[in-house]
């Protein structure tokens, strides 16, 4: 087995901690009865690029579309991503393949949730 270099460490590490930090922050709230609050907004005041996401769909799956576009305007371009990648997840699965997604998908979701969180922060926080 190859040894890991420098690089992977760092990036294992962090992802470990934002992990642990993830876990204990949603996990504080749901113990005390509550929906747990972006960690983002709370501590930095700014939105995460899913804000408003589901109040899109709803107000797509109700036919309002300039409302859903108002609340998130990629709700449905993040949408037919996660459907991609889940795709690729079970394609990857059913053929026992490395469990990891193509490339062009990382660097799809980047871009994706980087023009959310722009359009975001362009919009307001009345859309937050």
């Amino acid at each position: 087995m190859p040894r890991r270099t420098w690089r992977e460490w760092l990036w294992w590490c962090l992802a470990s901690l934002a992990l642990v930090a993830y876990v204990l922050w949603n996990g504080y709230w749901l113990a005390g009865g509550q929906v747990p609050p972006s960690m983002l907004r709370e501590l930095v005041g700014w939105p995460v690029p899913s804000t408003g996401m589901t109040r899109s769909l709803v107000a797509l799956l109700d036919g309002q579309w300039a409302t859903s576009l108002y609340w998130n305007a990629l709700t449905v371009p993040v949408l037919g991503l996660y459907l991609a990648s889940l795709g690729t997840v079970g394609w990857l699965l059913v053929h026992r393949r490395r469990l990891a997604l193509p490339r062009w998908q990382g660097w799809a979701w980047g871009v994706l949730l980087i023009g959310a969180w722009i359009v975001k922060l362009v919009q307001g926080p009345a859309s937050w």
